[in-house]
């Protein structure tokens, strides 16, 4: 297809179209377009003009294309287009690229979430720095053959498309359809709304087949050129090459400006026109491209001569007569073919013994040149059997593959064992890092069988506690504490294991007796492994040991103590500890302090604990989201909580993590009189099935929803039996006296309202236990309560109301308000419950509880003529803004990035995302650039106004 001066021969609506939206995102508004088309329609041109548009229009313009071989290589096309690189001069793509490579996620169980399809951490961190590049500048980001890209690459720019609104940005993305791919498919399925078009690359119409044929003829066509052109059904590729073989064979004869064919022929196919080109090749270059076109166009001019066995000179050469020969493109160092088509007629001329030989070559080639693993493992996995290096290979380099490609690096590690002997002494290093590649990728039966059928047959004593490692790991992450358990008391027998690390499996073994709830022991456990640890100054026995002092304490007596167990476990640093422990002991301190209610100190530790999240991934991100979202929610910052569920949830769902989360949103829908769409999030959360021994502590939370849930249907007979046989009996492992402690309140109300006095006296009991312990505002609140609704005392209610007001739970503090209203108005005391309900319902009306509003409202029926009712909250408008998302709006109006706004709120950059998304909803608009213009006006309005009320008073 020819293009010159911006014009596309047969495709003025589509780059029309494109121009418009790079227009609109440069500015402010971003857009989403992919061009789709069978091969050879044109969409590569289409994409050269839109860049070549973009870049004049200002944009920097980042442009990649997918190639078939990379498709096992996760980020491989997005990290292209980015130019993420350790060795890139900008060090916001030094520091993607070190998540990337995964260092601090090596034998991190599940780090892909059980799918296989990408790493989160490394998802977080590309759309990161899209908005750090974006807010440089506007940013075309441009990607061809989106049919041969990895997985992980598409889900970034489906995460892409769907915030693009956001970011002056325009992505395009141009595919085939064939093969018909998955995540592609999903990605046109989510276009067809404001800000995302799909542009259909039709035939040509014969017009333009004409226009076309006489820019490349020199001539307009004649009968018999355009009675050719016609078994071209439109197809500018077919068009070009039909025209170029004709004139290489001088069948076209120019008279009185008609291009005319000399004789009589019948239209060739497509494939036969590719081969004619190729004949005009030498045989010596015609060789060679065979061999490119195997390698794929990865590949550089450099690589390209070492598996040649040629000089480069000699190479140069050859590239110079393929690229004027129409074969390959003049694009630099790299090979690209003119068309795929071509290419895969010159593969295709290749038996697939021979493509097997020459992937081998290539791999070890560019191994013996320096070459990445994971470009290495692309050739191995299509080459031709090599025991001896690949095994060699793998040993070496498995660890780094792990960590940046862990299923590819799983493919190559199956075929090694298969090929290995038995009596190799590699071959149980190759059984380790399978198993290792295993874990990292979700596996986690298999990682446990292929580690246990590892120990069974080693005799080396350095390979024995990794094995009994990776055994614990996946038998833990896959909710099996009992498994992981007996595994570390079998390792704590084994003589061959040092004293080190029998310490150490020793202590751990305090957390799986932790995990299944056997408290005591798990205590008795950690204390004497405390001690042990401390004598020799083991670290991580420690801090096993700690961790688990800690949060036995804080079920059982959540006090000072408590706290302090905590904050020892976290002052092990990143040297002497996992990083991914770390981030366990600080994400369960972050709790205990909301717990406790020192929001600032679980913001200050949730703070600390988030970059390295963003770096490990895995289940961390989701957990430390569900962190922030309970202490938003207990504190009353419902949006912020709901901002923290998106943003959880968008992490990954396989951590889980997302019943947990969808329970929060399920409360909130509840409070807020949405019962249909907490039915739908808790559909959700069952649906969930989450597993892991982390997801067991926030079991409660699904129950608590689903029990409101049953309240707000008036369905108090099936919540109370519920509510009342988890506290007695738990919630999976746990202690329900322990785990439920927070609703004694509620379980209190309930038993009384069925004349259930004696449970009702024994369960606040428990919460006055609790608060004598802890003291902490909260508790206290709860023993106040519960007390006043036993004694029917409107003072303790109030008191319960005080404490709540501190912690502060303002939810709690209003139904304290609303209790004691009830009781002073049945005591003939109407203006001061008047005056309590007031209080009550202003706080509803903050929170925009509804739900609760109304039940006020109907045990009060007899007040609610003299009730001031706080307006509704507005949905819409300036009005309607949360303080989190003033803050956010006052940063985006001062021009800063969704990555600089996360690390000034001290939140993540998914979170900031979703509050920028529900500012430009509530306000109606469309860009962060009109957010921005009007921010100002606001502000310079609010100071003429404060102006000129200063100088009226002068």
């Amino acid at each position: 297809m020819t293009h010159s001066a911006g014009h596309l021969i047969g495709r003025d609506d589509e780059t029309a179209e494109l121009v418009r939206l790079a227009a609109s995102a440069v500015a402010g508004e971003g857009q989403a377009a992919l061009v789709v088309g069978e091969a050879g329609v044109g969409k590569t041109a289409v994409l050269e003009l839109a860049a070549a548009n973009a870049e004049r229009s200002g944009m920097q313009v980042l442009h990649a294309a997918a190639r078939e071989l990379e498709r096992q290589r996760p980020f491989a096309v997005i990290s292209s287009c980015l130019g993420v690189d350790v060795a890139s001069a900008d060090p916001s793509r030094v520091r993607v690229a070190e998540i990337l490579r995964g260092d601090a996620r090596y034998g991190l169980p599940g780090a892909l979430g059980g799918s296989g399809e990408a790493d989160f951490a490394t998802v977080e961190a590309m759309l990161g720095l899209l908005d750090e590049l974006c807010a440089r500048g506007p940013v075309a980001l441009i990607l061809d053959d989106l049919q041969w890209a990895d997985p992980a690459s598409l889900l970034v720019v489906r995460r892409l498309m769907g915030s693009v609104h956001q970011l002056p940005l325009l992505v395009i993305g141009a595919y085939r359809q064939s093969p018909r791919v998955k995540e592609v498919d999903q990605l046109s399925q989510s276009l067809g709304v404001r800000n995302r078009t799909v542009l259909e690359l039709t035939p040509l119409s014969m017009p333009a087949v004409t226009a076309l044929l006489t820019a490349m003829c020199g001539g307009e066509p004649g009968p018999r050129l355009r009675s050719m052109a016609e078994a071209a059904a439109g197809n500018p590729l077919y068009v070009r090459e039909l025209s170029d073989a004709l004139l290489r064979e001088a069948l076209i004869k120019i008279s009185g400006g008609i291009a005319e064919v000399t004789g009589v022929l019948s239209p060739p196919p497509l494939l036969t026109l590719i081969t004619h080109r190729l004949s005009y090749l030498s045989n010596d270059a015609l060789h060679a491209l065979r061999v490119a076109a195997v390698l794929g166009a990865s590949c550089t001019v450099t690589e390209f001569a070492a598996v040649l066995g040629k000089p480069t000179h000699d190479v140069v050469s050859i590239v110079a007569e393929a690229e004027a020969a129409g074969v390959l493109r003049d694009t630099g160092d790299r090979l690209v073919f003119h068309h795929d088509l071509i290419r895969h007629a010159l593969s295709d001329a290749v038996s697939g013994s021979v493509r097997a030989m020459v992937h081998l070559k290539a791999a070890q080639a560019i191994a013996g040149a320096g070459a990445t693993p994971e470009r290495v493992a692309e050739h191995l996995l299509n080459g031709a059997p090599a025991g001896e290096f690949l095994i060699a290979w793998l040993v070496e380099f498995a660890p780094r593959l792990t960590t940046r490609a862990p299923v590819l690096a799983l493919d190559l590690l199956d075929k090694a064992v298969a090929l290995a002997n038995p009596g190799d002494p590699r071959y149980e290093d190759l059984q380790r890092h399978r198993a290792v590649a295993q874990l990292s990728c979700g596996h986690l039966t298999e990682a446990e069988e292929s580690a246990r059928c590892a120990l069974a047959r080693t005799s080396d004593p350095g390979l024995e506690s990794p094995m009994h490692w990776i055994i614990i790991q996946a038998a833990f992450a896959r909710g099996r504490p009992d498994l992981a358990l007996a595994e570390a008391r079998t390792a704590c027998r084994s003589a061959g294991l040092p004293a080190a690390e029998r310490r150490r499996f020793d202590a751990f073994s305090s957390v799986c007796l932790f995990a299944l709830g056997d408290l005591a022991e798990a205590g008795a456990h950690a204390l004497a492994a405390r001690r042990t640890a401390q004598e020799v100054g083991d670290t991580h026995a420690l801090a096993y040991a700690l961790h688990i002092l800690a949060a036995k304490r804080f079920l059982e007596m959540p006090d000072a103590e408590a706290l302090e167990l905590a904050r020892q476990a976290c002052r092990f640093t990143p040297e002497t500890i996992h990083p991914a422990q770390r981030i366990a002991l600080q994400l369960a301190l972050a709790n205990s302090y909301t717990e406790l209610d020192r929001s600032h100190d679980a913001e200050r530790t949730l703070a600390a604990a988030h970059k390295a999240t963003e770096h490990v991934g895995g289940v961390f991100l989701p957990w430390y989201h569900l962190s922030c979202a309970l202490l938003a929610f207990n504190t009353g910052r419902w949006d912020d909580a709901l901002a923290e569920v998106e943003a959880g949830l968008n992490s990954g769902e396989s951590f889980a993590m997302s019943g947990a989360l969808r329970a929060i949103a399920a409360l909130i829908a509840v409070h807020r009189g949405r019962q249909d769409v907490a039915d739908a999030y808790l559909t959700a959360a069952d649906s969930a099935r989450d597993a892991g021994s982390i997801a067991c502590f926030y079991e409660y939370l699904p129950l608590c929803a689903s029990v409101l849930l049953d309240e707000a249907r008036s369905n108090t007979e099936r919540a109370y039996p519920r509510l009342l046989t988890a506290f007695d009996h738990g919630v999976g492992h746990l202690p329900g006296q322990l785990i439920l402690g927070f609703l004694a309140p509620d379980i209190v109300r309930l038993a009384l309202a069925h004349g259930d006095t004696a449970n009702a006296r024994r369960v606040a009991s428990a919460a006055q236990t609790r608060a004598d312990h802890s003291r902490g505002p909260y508790h206290l609140g709860d023993a106040y309560r519960c007390q006043g609704l036993l004694a029917r005392d409107p003072q303790l209610l109030l008191e319960a109301a005080r404490c709540y007001r501190d912690a502060p739970r303002p939810l709690h503090e209003a139904h304290s308000y609303t209790d004691a209203a009830e009781l002073l108005a049945q005591r003939g005391r109407p203006s001061e419950a008047r005056a309590l309900l007031d209080q009550a319902l202003e706080i509803y009306g903050i929170l925009e509880a509804d739900w609760e509003t109304a039940r006020a409202l109907s045990r009060l029926r007899c007040l609610s003529r003299g009730v001031r009712r706080r307006r509704d909250s507005p949905r819409h408008g300036w009005s309607a803004l949360t303080n989190t998302e003033r803050i956010v709006a006052d940063h985006v109006a001062h021009g800063r990035s969704n990555p600089e706004i996360a690390t000034r709120m001290s939140i993540s950059r998914r979170t900031v995302s979703t509050h920028v998304s529900n500012i430009l909803r509530k306000l109606k608009m469309t860009s962060r650039v009109e957010l921005a213009t009007e921010f100002v006006r606001r502000l310079n309005s609010d100071n003429e106004n404060t102006h000129t009320h200063t100088h009226a008073h002068d």
